[in-house]
């Protein structure tokens, strides 16, 4: 294995320092994906957190249903819930970039353990991603200066490459999401990581927050 890929599984095998950051939840009538009026207004509270939180972590959008009905039908139920909740932040201002992706548990993870219709069991949370996650921080990466050397300096020079291209292709489009921010950290360490000579206890250092950031932005792009 070589370091850049021991880097990379050392920094996924990272614990997590905790879940994703819970912004709110909306609730819904029975058997219904349209929003009422405590639903909009939960919405609109929704979207005034995420505008006012600096983050580069798009949304999680889950819809989830009570436990009356069919798995079948409670799984489209929640779907077309998350559906309307994303599409209702989009239309309050949120920027299309944070809002990530949207999801379906149907009945599974009852809030109310009842089998009948429960309305705190129908709803849609909105949480952001924990990417993080992909790598919790570099400094857990072992990576010593005597791994310095030309293989270690193609593997940073490649993921150099790899983050010039998004951050180039997302910011010519316009894109300034998590994405792009990620493409951007990337860029900036793995280029410093690159530019310092083999016995720096500097190049080491960039080169762990390359291989932190390098994760990050896989995670960002869906991969």
């Amino acid at each position: 294995m070589n370091l850049a890929v021991l880097g990379l599984v050392l920094c996924l095998l990272t614990p997590q320092a905790s879940l994703s950051a819970d912004i709110g939840t909306v609730n819904f009538q029975f058997d219904s994906d349209q929003l009422d009026t405590q639903g909009e207004a939960q919405v609109a509270e929704i979207a005034e957190r995420l505008k006012a939180v600096n983050s580069y972590k798009p949304t999680v959008v889950v819809g989830y249903t009570d436990a009356v009905g069919t798995s079948g039908y409670n799984q489209s139920l929640g779907q077309r819930r998350a559906d309307t909740v994303a599409n209702a932040l989009r239309t309050a201002g949120v920027p299309v970039d944070r809002i990530g992706k949207t999801e379906s548990r149907g009945k599974n993870d009852l809030l109310i353990q009842v089998a009948s219709a429960e309305r705190q069991n129908r709803r849609v949370t909105v949480k952001l991603a924990d990417i993080l996650g992909a790598c919790q921080s570099y400094r857990n990466i072992s990576l010593s200066e005597s791994a310095a050397g030309q293989e270690l300096q193609d593997d940073l020079r490649a993921r150099l490459s790899e983050a010039v291209i998004y951050y180039d292709r997302f910011a010519s489009n316009g894109a300034n999401g998590p994405a792009f921010q990620m493409a951007g950290a990337a860029k900036q360490d793995c280029g410093q990581a690159v530019g310092y000579v083999n016995d720096s206890v500097r190049k080491i250092e960039y080169a762990k927050k390359c291989f932190c950031n390098s994760a990050r932005l896989q995670t960002a792009l869906g991969n």
